[in-house]
């Protein structure tokens, strides 16, 4: 009976000697939070970057925590691109302060999910730590934003004309846009407003214009008789939405 009592007793002062030499996380350690374990991009055009996503990262510890490295890896590392505010050694982020990691999605290629992880290693417990990054590409497309979407005339004497209106074309897409025919002016009163030429004038037959690339149409009001005018400019290309068309109007008045 006294063996076992002294086999329990050599027991009980090992554990405690065991969890008095045992390493463990000080009250005065860095301790590492993340906003987020992944992030998702849904779908992206080819060769466009998407919104960044932001992962923000805490040191809710009680020291100043050392970010040795933030890195990208995996299949799709390519596709992805990181930005951040997270100070990275010999610079540390005091305790009780957050820094952000910010992620864009541009696919290169429109193949199936890409793939890749965000890793931050630092002097905290639980590191390394891995963000998973998923985004799914989309075929490239040509795109049209117009600037202004229509255009307002002043009053304008009749048998004289305005000054001249200029209207951004550009190509928001990630493919070349294709102008499939000349760009014209139709409508009721097509004959009273007139397109100009420009310095960076759109072309005047069909014509290509390359990604995040603009032309401009300048259009003036030349009414022959009184009354309000109406007309539109047609451009019709390759891109949804074709035949894109920008409104004019104006008031002809007759000559003081």
């Amino acid at each position: 009976m006294k063996n076992r009592h002294r086999v329990v007793c050599i027991a009980i002062l090992a554990a405690a000697s065991f969890l008095f030499l045992r390493p463990t996380a000080s009250a005065s350690d860095p301790l590492v939070t993340i906003s987020a374990t992944e992030l998702r991009f849904g779908n992206q055009a080819q060769n466009t970057s998407s919104s960044p996503q932001t992962v923000i990262l805490s040191n809710t510890g009680q020291a100043d925590l050392t970010i040795s490295t933030i890195t990208l890896s995996g299949q799709n590392s390519g596709d992805f691109f990181e930005r951040s505010d997270c100070p990275v050694s010999p610079a540390v982020l005091p305790a009780g302060r957050s820094c952000e990691i910010r992620v864009i999605f541009h696919p290169h290629t429109s193949t199936t999910d890409l793939i890749a992880t965000l890793t931050i290693s630092d002097n905290a417990s639980g590191s390394p730590r891995s963000i998973a990054l998923h985004g799914m590409p989309t075929a490239a497309v040509p795109g049209v934003t117009l600037a202004p979407a229509s255009l307002v005339f002043e009053n304008q004497a009749i048998n004289t004309t305005s000054a001249a209106h200029l209207i951004r074309l550009t190509n928001s897409g990630s493919d070349t846009l294709n102008l499939t025919s000349s760009i014209a002016i139709a409508g009721a009163d097509a004959n009273e407003f007139k397109l100009v030429r420009s310095a960076n004038a759109c072309p005047e037959s069909s014509s290509q214009l390359p990604p995040r690339t603009s032309c401009e149409m300048s259009v003036v009001f030349a009414p022959l008789t009184p009354g309000s005018k109406s007309a539109q400019i047609q451009i019709t290309d390759d891109a949804a939405g074709s035949p894109h068309v920008i409104p004019l109007s104006g008031i002809a008045v007759a000559p003081r």
